[in-house]
């Protein structure tokens, strides 16, 4: 073998491998071949263990996301919220629209993420407003007939509603305003009621409201008939006559629209133009008439209207102004005297109280109630009571100029004063008006000396004086300077009255009829009992209805609660919705 090199200097190396080929191709040593086997193995065992253990970063699972009718699964980093999925996705998402889970939530492996499309439109559709049907009684018919009336109609309402729509679906649906536009009118169907109920004996004219409509009954609850037919009557104003045979009363807005086509529906009263009224004072100029006949008299508005005592046709009456918020109108708190022709029309009106605000919640309006003497009445506030006095000074004369056609001369035919001016007898803390606003009710004694009201009592711990559940049953002199509480804690519609003056009668006679309330320190929802006491106040006595019956509801009664009969033997008041008369010595 000969080796030899070129003319360089340097020397030229065969790669690894090859030049370990070329080893093994010579005789090498056994023992050589092993070592070197070992130190390779060992290397290539090495470089395993160090491939192997090194760390990889493997990708997490996919979101799933479902929106706009579609699917789509996407991969995610580590620290990625709902939010920021749903952007790198090209997903907005509206103020209505509803995620699942809520858009900052982290997100984790394998999660669904859901996107609900909300949407809200408005929608304006008309609406059949169905009739109602009433039904009369007559007893003119016998028991179980009936006679059509009046055929019903529906009316038209125009409903605005609220739609929620999601993912295009209607969800829901909310009413927002409904406004009538033609109302409807009511089925009147009269029923017969011969024979239903014993006759009871009848002490003079009794007039009633049944169905919204007037009623009179005479001598015999059997020798009773409607005056009216066809509703509307709100009692707000419901008075007879001395004598038993002229009626005031006033009826709703809506049964004077329905008589004008029901326009005056369409629209809400404008407080600012007092255009729409929301009643009218009718009048039945003789109950005893067979074909008497309620007559609408031009006056709109009324809160209040009595008869004159010992006056033909002369009335006195208080106005409002139409609101459209609560309670529907702004008290005027004055007072006017007209008189009423024979065919129903209204002359010579006159002022005789200016208009007030009527202190705190005189905005409801003032209550008044004539003396027996017919010429000084008394005056109910939700604060106070009083009087009111004749006014003849020249000052109050020039004062008064409502009308172009108004008279400044005494009523001859009333003897009342040209006009009257406030006196306070006794002042008090209102009721707080968180629900309705509370007026006492007023009666005078049969000789015109006293004055009974309910008053609102002192608190009994430490709520308000505005808040104290304490009402008593209090007499006040005409002429003021004291007061007397005949029951305590009586309840707030107490409601006393005066038995009325008979012949021949002393003061022992008289005995004082009132209400008083089951539980009277929650005399708001307390049931009541019909309950008779001395002139003093003693001898108190429960009367009606019996102590294993209920007591009757304040909603049975109005601001009168109930009334005596002439002859002072009975006590007409309703009870569960009927009409019951209550003998008073029996």
């Amino acid at each position: 073998m000969s080796i030899a090199y070129s003319g360089s200097n340097s020397v030229d190396f065969l790669p690894a491998i090859p030049a370990l080929c070329f080893l093994t191709s010579q005789r090498v040593p056994f023992r050589f071949m092993i070592r070197f086997g070992r130190i390779l193995l060992l290397a290539a065992l090495t470089i395993f263990l160090i491939v192997g253990c090194t760390p990889s970063t493997p990708e997490l699972p996919g979101v799933t996301i479902v929106a706009d009718g579609r699917t789509q699964v996407i991969s995610i980093g580590n620290d990625t919220t709902v939010s920021d999925v749903l952007r790198s996705s090209g997903i907005e998402t509206g103020d209505l629209d509803r995620v699942n889970p809520p858009e900052l939530s982290r997100v984790s492996p394998g999660m669904t993420i859901t996107v609900v499309r909300v949407r809200e439109e408005t929608s304006i559709e008309q609406e059949s407003v169905p009739y109602e049907r009433q039904t009369v009684p007559n007893d003119s018919l016998p028991a179980g007939e009936t006679r059509l009336l009046q055929s019903g109609t529906n009316g038209v309402a125009e409903v605005t509603y609220r739609i929620t729509y999601e993912d295009g679906a209607e969800t829901s649906r909310s009413q927002v305003r409904r406004v009538v536009i033609t109302p409807p009118k009511s089925e009147l169907v009269m029923v017969g009621s011969q024979g239903e109920l014993p006759t009871v004996t009848v002490n003079g004219t009794l007039a009633y409201i049944s169905s919204s409509n007037v009623w009179v009954m005479r001598q015999n609850s059997a020798n009773r008939r409607p005056l009216t037919l066809d509703g509307g009557v709100d009692g707000r104003v419901f008075e007879i006559s001395g004598d038993g045979r002229r009626l005031l009363f006033t009826r709703t807005l809506d049964h004077a629209a329905a008589e004008n086509g029901g326009l005056a529906t369409t629209t809400p009263p404008d407080p600012s133009q007092n255009t729409a009224a929301f009643n009218s004072l009718w009048i039945v100029l003789d109950t005893s008439a067979p074909k008497s006949e309620a007559v609408r008299l031009d006056l709109s508005n009324i809160l209040y209207a009595d008869w004159v005592p010992g006056s033909e046709r002369t009335i006195v009456y208080s106005t409002a102004e139409p609101r459209t918020s609560f309670p529907g109108w702004q008290a005027n708190n004055d007072l006017w005297t007209a008189q009423i022709s024979a065919n129903g029309a209204i002359l010579q009106p006159h002022q005789l109280l200016e208009a007030s605000s009527g202190g705190i919640y005189g905005w409801y309006g003032t209550f008044f109630d004539f003396s027996p003497d017919g010429l000084t009445l008394a005056w109910a506030q939700p604060d106070s009571v009083g009087i009111l006095l004749p006014d003849f000074s020249a000052e109050a004369e020039s004062d008064l100029t409502p009308t172009p056609d108004a008279t400044k001369a005494v009523d001859e035919a009333a003897g009342l004063p040209s006009s009257f001016k406030r006196e306070p007898l006794f002042r008090f803390a209102p009721r707080n008006a968180y629900d309705f606003v509370w007026v006492p009710g007023l009666a005078w004694s049969p000789d015109g000396s006293l004055l009974l009201t309910v008053t609102h009592g002192d608190s009994l711990g430490t709520e308000s004086l505005e808040d104290s559940s304490v009402f008593n049953v209090t007499a006040l002199p005409r002429e003021g300077g004291f007061s007397v509480d005949l029951i305590t804690q009586a309840g707030m519609w107490g409601l006393a009255h005066y038995s009325p003056p008979q012949q021949n009668q002393s003061d022992d006679d008289v005995v004082i009829a009132y209400l008083k309330a089951d539980d009277p320190l929650d005399s708001v929802a307390s049931r009541y009992r019909l309950a008779v006491m001395d002139r003093d106040g003693s001898n108190s006595r429960t009367i009606f209805p019996p102590q294993d019956q209920q007591g009757i509801a304040p909603r049975d009664f109005d601001y009168k609660g109930f009334v005596w009969s002439p002859d002072a033997r009975q006590i007409a008041l309703v009870y569960q919705g009927n009409l019951y008369l209550v003998d008073v010595v029996t």
